[in-house]
């Protein structure tokens, strides 16, 4: 004989097919973007590793102020490296910078993209995301020089994966630089007014670690300084060009996989709440299966079967639009942020087991879990229905309000479990809203800040101490180092600033000659206060620095630390007359641009806050929207289930002549008061909670942007969600409708 469990598992699909539907749609969609996400990261990781060998990537540059003498090109060779011609000319159109190069074919090779690289001398190959971030398209002309250039592809520069012009830049910029590349022919006829006599290197033996790397780096920049004028010096191991992208893809591989195991375990409380109502509804059954002989593990393995399928059938058909469409979306998230050469998709074990075993195994110890407590009532409890394990206790006495307000009441009582659930949704949807949408303001707050906040218009670096005749210029000193704190294992990078002690510019008020003032920004990542030590070092020798912090300065745009001039000659070693650039109001002329590291404007110190816009805001809305539908997805699966549940009062209510309008303000006006309560409820702890989250999140980046949340952006989430369950109001308005009198008489005892 079949056995009918088996022969109800059809039937129990059909009555709630569409609770089933929804819910595999939304596991199929969550499953499939983090696998996406997990594919698209690591095979796009292992293209660029894999570029280190397959095109050769240098092992340092300098760039000199004249061309190598023989002399000079023999003593490097000596020390077992090899050098490579990569000169460049600058020219700019439109307000952008183009750094042109010569095609290579042996250190640095540029991948093309789209396209064909140049082959008429009238042609030119631009970086990929210049190209989209500018409307550039292939065909398009450029006028460089007095020429007339015409694109002939988009190409990826393995040394220029992040668009940073120079590379003390705090931040790449790909709207306003580029690289490219011309013919050879097509390069010599570009004017030598901005040369850059460019040499770049590698080590011949490839098996040096770091710190070897970083000691050869040392002696070779010696060795050239001596030999010539060189107007910059960057190894691999500091280009943020090369490393700032490969550092920044797959880093949110545990924040995404954080939200994929909450959002299954949400689904699985779904699942597990839809089925205790099924067993609710067919409690007779159950009971007279129970007295057959049934076992509870069979009931349980039974109702465990269909979440599990839809789980497993979500996840694989997930894990397909993952390796298809979705690895697609996410890899032209980081296309659009970062110049990376084309990549191939690569099969992802670990991504596997994440989003198929790992949901599946959540969704069966939660359902097990709450339905073996369900299940482990005898027979006899079932047979009559009373599916309370404990003693039945008088009905709470309400107030004396009016009708509708304890018929509300009383339906909020009776379904406390599933509004529990509802609340916890409520709560992780609006976390996830509240993050999207406090983003783009965070961003716009940061910039205002860095501006209103600036130290001077004009803020020069130089290559060496140089004076000026330009009225209002103070010289300052600068250094970075890094954080030294024990059990870290990420360093921060620290702008150390000495300024005089009555500057103009950096009004610190400095108490005395030994005072230390940081960023704000320092005491908020580190979790510092006044009075605290902080411990500084230089980057690859052992060499350490603690200082004491006196007081706080408001300079957001990165994180720095201001002492009087001369204690910072006094604690780094220098000489008396000492200095690194000069702060000014107004653009100094009279220094030659050569001797000038870096200039910082406004544009430099904001350019981290447009690049970001640029980069993320399109992935915000679509955020925001995976945070309402999850949103609507639960208030519609709970107040189903607790419209469901009350079928029969619905039905008797009926018959006592209350119209489908005021059964609605019984019944949808309750489940709205604790979805609305839920929301405000959840403003205030979703603002505890990001504040955690965020600290968590910014800490492991470089840089700090202080945690700001817009008033306004609680005001939105209050109206999406109020929106949204007008719109789930609405369709349960239908499923009240098609409840018909004949219910209550049905299920009469």
């Amino acid at each position: 004989m079949k056995n009918p469990l088996n022969r109800r598992l059809p039937r129990e699909l059909k009555s709630d097919i569409g609770k089933y539907i929804v819910i595999f749609i939304f596991l199929v969609a969550t499953i499939g973007f983090v696998s996406g996400f997990l594919v698209a990261g690591s095979s796009m990781k292992t293209a660029f590793d894999e570029s280190f060998d397959k095109n050769n990537i240098e092992d340092g540059y300098f760039v000199l102020d004249d061309k190598m003498t023989d002399e000079l090109n023999t003593k490097l060779e000596n020390q077992d490296i090899k050098l490579y011609e990569n000169f460049y000319k600058e020219e700019s159109y439109k307000n952008a910078a183009y750094r042109i190069y010569k095609n290579r074919n042996d250190v640095d090779k540029i991948e093309l993209f789209e396209g064909e690289f140049p082959k008429q001398d009238d042609e030119i190959a631009i970086d990929r995301l210049f190209g989209e971030n500018n409307n550039i398209n292939i065909g398009d002309k450029a006028e460089l020089d007095g020429r007339q250039y015409k694109v002939s592809g988009y190409v990826a520069f393995p040394d220029y994966t992040a668009l940073f012009k120079n590379n003390t830049d705090m931040m790449f910029d790909a709207q306003n630089f580029t690289v490219a590349v011309v013919t050879d022919n097509a390069f010599d006829k570009i004017s030598d007014k901005h040369l850059h006599y460019c040499y770049s290197y590698t080590f011949n033996d490839s098996s040096l670690t770091e710190q070897q790397k970083h000691d050869k780096n040392t002696d070779l920049k010696e060795l050239i300084a001596k030999n010539a004028v060189m107007n910059s010096f960057v190894s691999e191991l500091d280009n943020q060009a090369i490393h700032f992208s490969g550092d920044d893809i797959g880093s949110d591989t545990s924040m995404m996989i954080t939200l994929l195991y909450i959002v299954i375990a949400i689904m699985a409380f779904v699942f597990a709440v839809t089925t205790s109502n099924t067993i609710e509804k067919e409690s007779a059954v159950i009971g007279t299966l129970r007295a057959s002989g049934y076992t509870k593990g069979e009931l349980l393995r039974h109702y465990l079967l269909l979440p599990v399928v839809v789980t497993i059938v979500g996840a694989i058909l997930g894990n397909v639009l993952g390796y298809t469409v979705l690895k697609d979306i996410v890899a032209n998230i980081y296309y659009e942020s970062y110049s990376l050469g084309p990549y191939v998709t690569l099969w992802n074990g670990y991504a596997f087991v994440i989003t198929t075993v790992v949901p599946c195994i959540i969704m069966v110890i939660v359902n097990i879990f709450i339905l073996s407590k369900k299940l482990a009532l005898s027979p006899l409890k079932f047979l009559r229905r009373d599916l309370s394990k404990k003693e039945k206790k008088k009905v709470a006495k309400l107030p004396n309000f009016k009708f509708m307000t304890r018929f509300r009441l009383r339906v909020i009582f009776q379904n406390k479990s599933s509004y529990i659930v509802l609340f916890v949704g409520i709560l992780f949807s609006n976390l996830i809203l509240m993050f999207s949408l406090m983003l783009p303001p965070l961003l716009d707050n940061y910039k205002t800040e860095v501006i209103d906040n600036m130290i001077c218009d004009y803020q020069y670096i130089l290559k060496m101490p140089v004076e000026t005749d330009t009225q209002g210029a103070e010289k300052y000193a600068v250094t970075t180092l890094e954080t030294n704190f024990k059990n870290s294992e990420k360093s921060d990078e620290i702008t150390v600033y000495g300024v005089d002690k009555e500057s103009d510019y950096v009004k610190a008020g400095f108490i005395d000659r030994n005072s230390v003032y940081v960023s704000e920004g320092i005491l908020e990542k580190f979790g510092l206060k006044v009075g605290d030590n902080l411990d500084l070092k230089t980057k690859y020798d052992d060499k350490t620095y603690r200082l004491t912090i006196s007081g706080t300065y408001k300079y957001p745009a990165s994180l720095a630390v201001f002492m009087d001039i001369e204690n910072f000659r006094t604690e780094f070693d220098k000489s008396e007359d000492y200095f690194s650039g000069y702060f000014s109001n107004k653009e100094i002329t009279d220094i030659d641009d050569k001797l000038i590291a870096s200039k910082i404007t406004q544009k430099d110190l904001t350019v981290i806050s447009d690049q970001l816009s640029d980069s993320m805001g399109g992935m915000f809305p679509m955020v925001s929207a995976f945070a309402i539908l999850l949103y609507m997805l639960l208030v519609y699966l709970l107040s189903k289930i607790i419209i469901e549940k009350n079928a029969n009062s619905v039905s008797i209510v009926k018959i006592l002549g209350y119209q489908n309008g005021e059964i609605t303000r019984l019944y949808i006006i309750s489940t709205a008061i604790v979805a609305i309560f839920s929301v405000i409820i959840s403003l205030p702890i979703s603002y505890l909670l990001m504040k955690i989250i965020y600290s968590e999140l910014i800490s492991s980046f470089s840089g700090w942007l202080s945690f700001y949340i817009e008033p306004m952006v609680y005001v939105k989430m209050l109206v999406f969600g109020i929106l949204a369950y007008a719109v789930v109001g609405a369709l349960q308005f239908r499923k009240i409708k098609k409840i018909p009198m004949e219910e209550a008489l049905k299920n009469a005892e």
